[in-house]
């Protein structure tokens, strides 16, 4: 049985040694514009986005940020012991 494993496993580095390269290097010529036309695409797509949506995006902000100062304010009124308040 281990004669057998040994065998497979040499076979195996062998046959991995002595394949040959994959062409994984070959880009097509025309790879680069349509990748370039789709970013622009994807570019304006999500700016558009941002500009149409901004007002409500801003509010949004807004909430969060007051939210937040809220609780800090309540957190840092609650904290307070009687020993830190004399």
């Amino acid at each position: 049985m281990k004669i057998v494993l040994k065998a497979l496993c040499l076979a195996l580095c062998l046959g991995f040694l002595t394949a040959p390269p994959a062409q994984a290097g070959y880009i097509d010529p025309n790879t680069g514009g349509l990748l370039f036309q789709l970013l622009a695409a994807l570019f304006a797509l999500f700016s558009g986005v941002i500009l149409f949506f901004s007002g409500r995006i801003k509010q949004a902000l807004f909430r969060v940020r007051r939210f937040l100062r809220e609780a800090r304010a309540k957190d840092g009124a609650g904290s307070q012991t009687d020993e830190d308040k004399g």
